[in-house]
């Protein structure tokens, strides 16, 4: 059962997941795209899409974070499932998006890099 409420709330990326559900299958029909190295944790852009069908919610989270919940979107029927924006990123780390449908939760992640002053 998801909880969005206690995902925010979440302190840790594990406390996040666990409000989740747990760390939900992995799907080839979510699409992140966000740089492999970013030379500002400050204004990190992400882009997501779902081909998943029922796509309700795209969360992001970052496993370094203090609070892992970056973001979430909430689609209703019969709209694209894309969001772009930038997140903060405290440091190295991956980025996880869970996209909630009405089949349940499904996932991707990709690492990134986060260099101090722009030098990798």
């Amino acid at each position: 059962m998801v909880d969005m409420e206690l995902a925010f709330a979440a302190r840790t990326f594990s406390e996040a997941i666990a409000a989740l559900g747990g760390m939900p299958p992995l799907s080839t029909q979510i699409s992140l795209e966000l740089p492999q190295i970013a030379e500002n944790g400050a204004l990190v852009p992400i882009t997501v899409s779902s081909q998943l069908p029922a796509t309700r919610d795209i969360l992001i989270l970052v496993d370094v974070n203090p609070q892992p919940v970056a973001a979430c979107f909430s689609f209703p029927d019969g709209t694209e499932a894309f969001a772009a924006t930038r997140i903060r990123l405290a440091h190295s780390g991956t980025v996880y998006v869970a996209v909630r449908t009405e089949q349940g939760l499904f996932a991707t992640s990709r690492e990134i890099q986060v260099t101090v002053g722009g030098c990798g």
